[in-house]
């Protein structure tokens, strides 16, 4: 895609924490997310703290982990091919 029509928009992160959690499966497609999530964060000025996960069904266990040890937001990443 060449991003032509895309909304640009200018989001303030400085003060948050951001927690990326992702799972496992499908390397490939899931480093690619992680990467763009990165990117967008670190543009943010949030602080990123990065957890890996076996597959998808464990996200939402350590989406909540992270919430209550202080991450301010949750980014879950997983991919699920059939």
């Amino acid at each position: 895609m060449s991003g032509a029509g895309s909304p640009q928009l200018s989001v303030d992160g400085s003060g948050l924490t951001v927690a990326i959690v992702a799972g496992q499966w499908h390397t490939v497609i899931s480093e690619g997310l992680k990467a763009g999530a990165r990117r967008v964060l670190q543009a943010s000025g949030a602080t990123i703290v990065e957890y890996a996960v076996p597959g998808s069904f464990e996200l939402p266990v350590v989406s909540k982990a992270a919430l209550e040890a202080g991450a301010d937001a949750v980014v879950a990443l997983g991919v699920i091919i059939r």
